[in-house]
């Protein structure tokens, strides 16, 4: 603790030094006022000043750049006490007044009131800049909060997660799985949209995507995009799951119960029934990023991807079909009954072909 005693008399400079000294504080003296402004620079703790001392700087001018140029706590000496010298003192900006002569003891206790003051003061200082740095940190939280909520609006939290994860790398993480894909579609959406309003198109859709997409989340699947008036969806990626032909299975049979109620209670209200075909396939993918740095988009790709999508496109209304590795993987598990060898567009050779009828359990 630095302190610089002010005063014009040598006797009371080398008293208060004595006795400071031996508090354990590091004190510096000055004849003057004068001389005591030169060395405010030194960015001193405490001056202890006289208030009433020879030349244009007294003790109260003392104060009041002390206070304009630093953070120094002022105390005040007078031999002249009185009401009106105390209120200019505080006035002024002084911490506190002592009356000459004073005590050892009453010294040492200003002293220390004014450092515990001090003390407090820097503590306040501390705490409000701490929830200064709390309340900017909050704002930047609830802010990247915000943009991940609205993120999630058109991508799933799993695709948040992996994009979080690899930040600007992404789309230097390609990875090979297996994954069971799903591709639903609205049969007859051209001939619907025909018949109907923009606005009725649009609230149709989301009822039926509503249900498919309610149906992959429950069963723990991603929604992977919207494709005009379809979805695709992943199961296995982009974070694993040994059962991901059990979840596709499941979130298609849920998906197809949803919409073919859904198409009973528009019928009953006089509108147009909407019906999905839904087509899965499972295989080995390559599931990454693809794009460029301004846009990139997270999905899977591989001849599985186009096999699930024609079968989709094959389905009936209300029909599930699924390839022949997904149903291998499911016998016993699922009620299904074998299509045929299909040729489907884009695929060389006729494909056999099983519809999902319903869970074995």
């Amino acid at each position: 603790m630095k302190i610089l005693v002010v005063d014009d008399e040598e006797g009371i400079r080398d008293v208060c030094t004595e006795v400071l000294q031996q508090a354990g504080y590091t004190v510096s003296t000055s004849p003057n006022g004068e001389q005591a402004l030169q060395r405010l620079h030194e960015q001193w703790d405490i001056i202890l000043a006289d208030l009433t001392m020879p030349g244009l700087v007294d003790g109260n001018e003392l104060t009041r750049q002390a206070r304009a140029k630093g953070s120094a706590e002022v105390l005040l000496m007078t031999g002249y006490p009185g009401l009106e010298t105390a209120i200019q003192a505080i006035k002024g900006g002084a911490f506190d007044y002592l009356i000459k002569p004073f005590t050892t003891d009453t010294l040492l206790t200003a002293v220390q009131r004014c450092i515990t003051k001090r003390e407090l003061s820097h503590e306040l200082a501390r705490e409000k800049a701490l929830r200064s740095e709390l309340n900017q940190a909050y704002g930047k939280l609830a802010k990247m909060e915000r943009v991940r909520e609205t993120f999630g609006q058109f991508v799933t939290p799993e695709v948040v997660d992996f994009v979080l994860a690899y930040g600007h790398d992404i789309c230097k993480h390609g990875e090979r799985k297996t994954v069971t894909i799903l591709f639903a579609d609205v049969r007859r959406f051209t001939w619907f949209t025909a018949r109907v309003s923009p606005e009725e198109v649009m609230t149709g859709l989301n009822e039926v995507f509503e249900c498919v997409i309610d149906a992959v989340q429950q069963e723990g699947g991603i929604l992977n995009k919207f494709i005009g008036d379809g979805v695709m969806a992943l199961f296995g990626a982009p974070v694993p799951n040994a059962d991901h032909v059990g979840m596709a299975m499941r979130a298609a049979l849920r998906a197809r119960d949803a919409t073919e109620s859904l198409a009973e209670s528009r019928r009953a209200l006089g509108a147009d029934p909407l019906r999905i075909g839904i087509g899965i396939n499972t295989g080995d993918v390559v599931a990454g990023c693809v794009g460029t740095k301004k846009r990139t988009e997270y999905s899977v790709f591989g001849h599985a991807v186009n096999l699930a999508a024609r079968l989709e496109e094959v389905a009936a209304p209300g029909q599930i079909l699924m390839g022949p590795e997904t149903g291998r993987l499911l016998t016993g598990r699922v009620i299904a009954r074998e299509v045929g060898h299909l040729s489907l567009p884009g695929i060389d050779e006729p494909m056999p072909v099983i519809e999902l009828l319903s869970s074995a359990t």
